[in-house]
């Protein structure tokens, strides 16, 4: 992470304008739902990795995640980062622990995956982007793709 380093060092307002000169890159639904909300604190629902392999398409990896709203009613979407080169995720259940009692595994690890906690989307090249994911239950998330697509799947 560039802009939320740790819970000492962040600089939202850097990200924002990060974040600013990166909206034409998307679709009209993925660009609203940047300027007016978030994941965080969304509940990590599913994660599908889609290889569409052919023989022709170039990049031909997708990443769909399912998550849902924290706030009552808000909804679940669904983020799709497409043309996938390169994907990391660090789970490892027995990380997410209390601080007072580092033996003991939130809610016993019924939980997975856990929460959305924070994320950056940084440009990589013109065409490239990173997205770097944050989940509650320590999981760290690397994707560079080309693009990436939010949209509505329930309200």
């Amino acid at each position: 992470m560039k802009y939320f380093v740790d819970d000492d060092h962040w600089d939202v307002m850097g990200y924002v304008k990060e974040l600013k000169k990166l909206l034409p890159r998307f679709n009209k639904e993925t660009l609203n739902f940047f300027k007016n909300h978030s994941f965080h604190d969304g509940k990590v629902v599913s994660l599908t990795l889609l290889n569409q392999e052919n023989g022709r398409t170039k990049d031909p990896t997708t990443i769909k995640m399912v998550i849902e709203q924290y706030e009552e009613g808000a909804g679940i979407y669904e983020i799709q980062w497409l043309n996938v080169r390169k994907f990391l995720m660090d789970f490892d259940i027995t990380r997410n622990v209390y601080s007072n009692k580092p033996n003991a595994i939130v809610f016993g690890g019924r939980r997975g995956l856990d929460e959305w906690g924070y994320d950056e989307i940084l440009p990589l090249s013109k065409r490239k982007l990173q997205h770097e994911i944050l989940l509650f239950s320590q999981t760290k998330i690397l994707i560079h793709c080309s693009d990436i697509k939010i949209r509505k799947i329930k309200t």
